[in-house]
């Protein structure tokens, strides 16, 4: 059964009482008197309590940050809009006007995260390197697939050292 307004609006304050409580005194635990007393009949049910009000606030957060995002969004597209034309037509001040708000739309959104790349090793973890030879870390840079190299042999390669140890030391 649904809470009515007046219940859900005495379990709001509760919980705004509770997370005042835990942010001024964070080592306090759920059975404490003064959480008990706010209406609580257990340390469970205070902790469950807690963690629901977190939960709801990050979600009004989120909210709150999503019109703030689109609210910044429309601004910037329309300053956009007005400094474009003139960009494309040669001027430079206005150039600079465009660029510094892609650049603040990008920032804004997100956008230069998803630009960002990184290499990783087994199960999606840290590449395992461990006292590796120049040849052995060539290999793995050729495995991974350097970005300035197009499948060019490297000088000390495992495959072209002329030994057969694998050790990287032509010997």
């Amino acid at each position: 059964m649904a809470a009515s307004k007046e219940q859900q609006a005495e379990a709001d304050e509760r919980r705004t009482a509770l997370l005042r409580i835990r942010r001024e005194r964070p080592k306090l635990p759920f059975h404490h008197p003064d959480i008990l007393a706010l209406g609580y009949t257990s340390d469970g049910a205070a902790r469950k309590d807690f963690y629901r009000a977190l939960e709801s606030r990050r979600k009004k957060l989120a909210i709150e940050v999503t019109a703030y995002r689109e609210e910044q969004n429309e601004i910037l597209d329309a300053l956009l809009e007005t400094h474009l034309p003139s960009a494309i037509e040669g001027d430079i001040k206005a150039s600079e006007h465009v660029l510094k708000i892609l650049e603040r739309q990008a920032k804004l959104n997100g956008w230069e995260e998803a630009l960002k790349a990184e290499l990783s090793g087994p199960g999606g973890g840290p590449v395992p390197i461990r006292g590796e030879t120049l040849a052995e870390l060539r290999n793995l840079i050729r495995t991974a697939g350097d970005p300035d190299e197009e499948d060019d042999d490297l000088p000390g390669d495992l495959e072209d050292d002329g030994d057969a140890d694998d050790d990287g030391d032509n010997a």
